[in-house]
């Protein structure tokens, strides 16, 4: 891992307020093969949906046996899945749950979550598309912010706001665990099957349930960008770290700026919020798209970025963006001052 803070001043890309952030990390892509001739396969699919804007995204519909299948709507994609039996198990069954970022978290396990055999057509995409190398970046990226804290306390809270299956998390908080440090993790999410997930994946991990860990199943856009209702129930100042790490670019920019607001409410003065975005300069955003066919999201730019921090409330000075080399997230650490 390598980095270099710095104010950027790129005309027009990069705001000059704004404290970024530049990093590399290894991954296991590096390394495994065929690397440079899947990167050139997705490249040229994603630059042919560039090219042609009239080129749809598949869509998912449920047939007569209550199945979940897929249905393609331009040749592109339709050939990308042909040969890729997981990969379309993987589309239809687990996307857009947190429990489809098992499969490029994890490129080298045997099955995915739903039980199918990862074939290698499928796998080498989990393990090379570029979106799947920002997943795993941008939880290097909050596992070492996560570790400043957790190293500078021997006790505190961390609140995981739409946490999913909480892979990331975990890990950190096993480390915690190890250097016998009692950071208690609050996972948050509305979906039952993800937080059953996490609960295994913690047990796993020698954590424990109601001491290293607690789950609560809630709406995000009821309690936290519609209303404050969250933050009453949690109390404001309840943890030192806390996290939208998977959720953010879900939000419009209205929600988004809500979402702040209340989430900076939760942070203990001297702690940090955590969040990313996927950028709209992501390398393969229309193969993610109009290919696969990820359901909505908001790409965004750092100047938009920027104004959403603003319209917050908060202080740029207290803010640090880090983009990883893969060029896919940019990652936001907000400070709370003490």
């Amino acid at each position: 891992m390598s980095w270099q803070p710095f104010l950027s001043v790129i005309p027009g890309s990069v705001p000059a307020d704004l404290a970024i952030k530049h990093i590399s990390y290894s991954d296991i892509s590096d390394s495994w093969p065929m690397k440079d001739q899947v990167l050139e396969q997705i490249d040229d699919i994603s630059q042919q949906l560039e090219g042609d804007p009239t080129l749809e995204a598949p869509e998912i519909f449920v047939d007569g046996q209550g199945m979940r299948r897929i249905r393609y709507r331009n040749k592109l994609s339709e050939q990308a899945f042909i040969n890729r039996p997981a990969l379309e198990e993987w589309r239809c069954q687990l996307v857009p749950t947190a429990l489809s970022l098992w499969s490029v978290q994890h490129p080298l396990a045997e099955r995915l979550i739903s039980g199918r055999e990862i074939d290698s057509n499928s796998r080498a995409w989990f393990i090379h598309a570029n979106d799947a190398q920002g997943v795993r970046s941008r939880a290097k990226v909050m596992s070492a912010i996560a570790d400043m804290y957790i190293n500078n306390h021997v006790t505190g809270n961390w609140i995981s706001l739409a946490c999913g299956a909480a892979v990331p998390v975990l890990r950190a908080l096993r480390g915690a665990k190890l250097r016998a440090q009692k950071f208690t993790i609050l996972l948050v999410d509305h979906d039952r099957q993800s937080l059953k997930f996490a609960r295994g994946l913690a047990t796993q991990y020698g954590l424990v349930e109601g001491h290293h860990f607690q789950l609560l199943m809630r709406n995000l856009f009821d309690r936290m960008i519609f209303s404050d209702k969250l933050v009453q129930e949690l109390g404001e100042q309840s943890a030192e770290l806390v996290d939208g790490l998977g959720i953010f670019e879900y939000f419009s920019t209205s929600e988004a700026v809500s979402f702040i607001r209340h989430a900076l409410r939760l942070v203990k003065p001297g702690g940090v919020l955590v969040i990313s975005n996927m950028l709209t300069s992501s390398p393969q955003l229309a193969f993610l798209l109009r290919c696969i066919g990820w359901p909505t999201l908001y790409p965004r730019t750092l100047p938009e970025l920027r104004d959403i921090i603003i319209a917050a409330g908060v202080d740029l000075k207290n803010v640090t963006v880090t983009l990883p080399s893969d060029g896919v997230y940019a990652v936001l650490e907000i400070k709370v001052k003490s």
